[in-house]
């Protein structure tokens, strides 16, 4: 006799799902184990077939959501992206290749099971560092920053805080209030550092690890960011990724769209108005900030000397200002 698959309802195949749920709900331990359910994180499935469905950013974080005891929230780059900042995908390193785990929040009292791609964070989290998105609990968007600068770093914080306010998730304003405000944490220093850094004018995660190393690495004074470039007659030269006004250094990201023949056309017509006006341009590209790093800084660092010795004279430019938000 053929077997014809029963129907299951819509809270069952929208979301992952703990295993411990879906048995409860009738689906048995075998039907998990063929084709038509994905286990994600362990402990919790998801309907459908395939490895794409379980690489998406949500359906991690939703995974991560069903584990998770009462009282807890969802933070760090989950957090991020469930608030809406959707560059906060889970991935970092060379090419978007290392997987970061989903940061689960439980508070000082809280107990959960460690397991593979879910760090679990026992800070504690007042009445004012929580939101709710879809039913899941998240940490905001300033404390999902915070815990990234204070748990993986200056850059990583940097980057996280420059995405949430180009999405509109907090206001540079806000944070810089609240690190203010912050006495009992782990890494103040880094934190306070990222947050001065922070400027939701960049435009990409690229463009703000490139700012890090401007900054941090090569130790140069921090850049105006996307800011327009004009000539004597107020004509657009182009937007500079980066510019420093004192040494008329520009710094430009190349990123995966820059390879169009059309943009990277543009690209030199741009590079080369900069340089007729006087500027120092520097590019990069996606290696210049991973494995050629260091290259990248004797660059950046070389290229601030020739515009600090340049005959100013020659100057043709001059940027529209804007103010800071």
């Amino acid at each position: 006799m053929a077997r014809f698959l029963r129907p299951l309802g819509e809270t069952l195949v929208s979301r992952p799902r703990t295993t411990a749920h879906l048995v409860a709900a009738g689906v048995s331990p075998y039907e998990l184990s063929g084709a038509l359910w994905t286990r994600v994180l362990r402990g919790t499935y998801v309907w459908g077939p395939g490895p794409a469905q379980v690489d998406e950013p949500r359906t991690r974080i939703l995974a991560a959501a069903e584990l998770m005891p009462k009282g807890a929230a969802i933070g760090g780059w989950a957090a991020l992206h469930l608030l809406g900042v959707l560059d906060m995908d889970g991935r970092t390193g060379p090419g978007a290749a290392v997987e970061l785990p989903v940061l689960v929040c439980v508070g000082p009292a809280g107990r959960m099971r460690r397991r593979p791609g879910v760090h679990v964070d026992r800070s504690a989290l007042g009445p004012h560092d929580l939101a709710e998105v879809d039913g899941v609990s998240v940490t905001t968007a300033v404390r999902s920053c915070v815990d990234i600068m204070r748990s993986d770093g200056l850059e990583e914080g940097t980057v996280a805080g420059d995405a949430a306010i180009r999405f509109g998730a907090m206001t540079r304003a806000g944070l810089i209030t609240y690190v203010a405000g912050v006495s009992r944490m782990r890494a103040i220093p880094v934190i306070r550092r990222a947050a001065a850094l922070v400027d939701g004018r960049a435009a990409s995660r690229p463009e703000s690890r490139f700012r890090v190393v401007w900054v941090v690495e090569a130790g140069l004074p921090v850049p105006l960011v996307n800011c327009d470039v004009v000539d004597e007659q107020g004509f657009l030269l182009g937007v500079a990724d980066l510019i420093d006004l004192e040494a008329a250094m520009v710094g430009e990201y190349d990123g995966k769209d820059h390879r169009d023949l059309k943009r990277h056309t543009s690209d030199n017509v741009r590079e080369e108005g900069f340089e007729r006006h006087n500027l120092v341009v520097v590019r990069a590209t996606a290696l210049d900030l991973w494995p050629r790093r260091a290259r990248l800084v004797t660059r950046l660092q070389a290229a601030h000397r020739d515009g600090l010795s340049r005959d100013r004279s020659r100057d043709r430019w001059d940027i529209r200002r804007w103010t800071t938000t």
